[in-house]
């Protein structure tokens, strides 16, 4: 199964080690899940990660961008998604048709339609349940 991942799985991957961000970022790295990564959303991460707000988390956010990074499929997306009112979240959709993505998965499902061009928007949680923990 191929996804896409939200900045904020990141993040909260680093905020709560154990948590189920953090399982669905240890997923990927085993190779059990398949992430899709643009240049765009890369440098997304990285911007985000530069924060004031997460200077605690770094030097995590540095790792876990670099394992995502040495192991994602990499796309080259259209920008052609128009369904989130902030670009950036179009971005994770556009990189997820770009990449035969099955879902985006996000900590902010407000933030995004249920789903677009037969992508699921879905939370880490929903993740685990589908893929039976």
């Amino acid at each position: 199964m191929r996804v896409v991942l939200d900045t904020n799985i990141l993040i909260s991957a680093c905020w709560t080690p154990g948590g189920n961000e953090w399982r669905v970022l240890s997923l990927a790295k085993s190779g059990l899940l398949g992430v899709c990564l643009s240049d765009a959303l890369e440098a997304e991460y990285q911007d985000v990660a530069q924060r004031r707000k997460f200077a605690k988390y770094q030097q995590c956010l540095a790792l876990a961008i670099g394992d995502i990074s040495a192991i994602a499929v990499r796309v080259q997306p259209q920008s052609i998604c128009k369904a989130c009112t902030d670009p950036d979240d179009n971005l994770l959709l556009d990189c997820a048709a770009a990449g035969g993505a099955q879902y985006v998965i996000t900590g902010n499902l407000r933030d995004f339609p249920t789903a677009w061009n037969g992508i699921g928007v879905i939370n880490a949680r929903m993740l685990l349940d589908q893929m039976g923990g």
